[in-house]
């Protein structure tokens, strides 16, 4: 079967006539991602937008200056699905829920040997991922990378980028904490994304593993990694000690530790890590006005009649919708980790997001993740259901530094 996949996944990369395609482009985030690469990239690069609307593709295009191409593939339609990545190098897709419209495209890639990444935070859905499609993915070179938007780049390469620091003094990885200094609003699709798994359908579909997939190792390696995660999230709020802020829950930070528990077993960072993160807050009242404006969201959206009439009314945005071009620009994402090792020596750094992480810079990582599997050769060629950290790793740092992004050890 391996020799098969093997065949196939050469005869598809010899008929790929794109760098890249962009799945669910009409979509809000998808657009974004349309828009970037058309102002960064232009002509340079061989790209295409793709969905299920020809009619929406064709308006879209057009707002493109005509110069991605168009390919129409509806994600249940499985024949036009594998012709979309038989011609291309990498697809990135925004057509969430990823659980409900993704699966078809992961083992699409697969079975090609095509690059793939996502902006899921479906983790449920990414353990399904490796389970059915990690080994298939290893024998066409195939390189599935999920997670590679808002959830979880930032989290996933500051561990990375602190683990190595934790290196240069022959250290491992005991404890990493964050601090998330966070301006952004939600879209309607992240919301039916958090909908779907809350009250939706997507509820309560928690499959049942010999161990977690996400502890999955690589070959020569078989079953679980050594190297695991205990996840302490700030659950609450937590007081600011030696010099740093206050921290309060994120409610992300489940997902961010969990991608860093997949890249912990791939590489193997320390064999019983502390992974903390939350909130960063300069006032205890900033954290009580946070907690307490989260809490009657919460409320809000768990009473069936009144989410509903939040979404008719228009308080909360539909799918396709999302904050103003305005609000996006003034977003940003300041993230600071503190990294020990098991023998005592600390790393510090920050990592910045200009404008609003979730929407705008979502779109920016997204689009930089699958062109570094498309045009940058130092990624490695092993195909898995990876995560960003573990295969794009530094090469994705470096092009998000150079497109507006900072880095540095502190």
């Amino acid at each position: 079967i391996a020799t098969a996949h093997s065949v196939v996944s050469q005869v598809y990369s010899a008929m790929a006539d794109l760098d890249l395609v962009i799945y669910g482009s009409t979509g809000f985030t998808g657009s974004l991602a349309a828009t970037y690469v058309n102002k960064k990239y232009g002509k340079t690069i061989k790209w295409a937008i793709a969905g299920r609307s020809e009619q929406k593709l064709l308006k879209q295009q057009a707002s493109l200056d005509g110069v991605p191409k168009i390919i129409v593939a509806d994600s249940a339609d499985e024949p036009a699905i594998k012709a979309m990545v038989s011609r291309t190098k990498t697809v990135v897709t925004f057509a969430g829920p990823f659980a409900r419209y993704g699966t078809g495209l992961v083992k699409a890639c697969a079975e090609a040997g095509t690059g793939y990444c996502d902006i899921t935070g479906e983790v449920a859905w990414v353990r399904r991922m490796i389970t059915t499609y990690d080994e298939t993915a290893q024998s066409t070179g195939a390189r599935i990378v999920h997670l590679c938007g808002h959830d979880s780049v930032p989290w996933d390469l500051m561990t990375l980028m602190l683990t190595k620091k934790l290196r240069e003094s022959n250290d491992s990885l005991a404890r990493v904490d964050m601090w998330d200094d966070i301006k952004s609003a939600p879209s309607g699709g992240t919301l039916e994304t958090a909908f779907g798994i809350m009250f939706g359908t997507e509820k309560g579909q928690l499959e049942k593993y010999d161990y977690d997939p996400l502890l999955k190792t690589r070959p020569p390696a078989v079953g679980p990694s050594e190297n695991k995660i205990s996840v302490r999230n700030v659950s609450s709020f937590e007081l600011g000690k030696q010099g740093m802020p206050h921290r309060a829950f994120f409610f992300m930070a489940g997902v961010n530790a969990l991608a860093v528990k997949r890249s912990n077993a791939l590489l193997g960072y320390g064999a019983n890590v502390v992974y903390s993160e939350g909130m960063s807050f300069g006032s205890i009242i900033r954290v009580f006005s946070y907690l307490f404006g989260l809490m009657a969201f919460g409320i809000a959206v768990s009473i069936g009649p009144i989410r509903q009439w939040m979404l008719r009314s228009g308080k909360l945005p539909k799918p396709g919708e999302g904050p103003s071009e305005e609000s996006m620009l003034q977003g940003h994402l300041v993230l600071t980790g503190v990294a020990k090792g098991k023998n005592g020596s600390k790393a510090k750094a920050s990592l910045t997001f200009p404008v609003d992480p979730g929407y705008l810079d979502t779109a920016r990582m997204a689009v930089e993740s699958a062109l570094a599997l498309s045009l940058d050769e130092r990624v490695p060629k092993q195909g898995g259901v990876l995560t960003p950290a573990a295969c794009q790793g530094e090469v994705l740092l470096e092009r998000l530094v150079a497109t507006g992004s900072t880095f540095e050890y502190i």
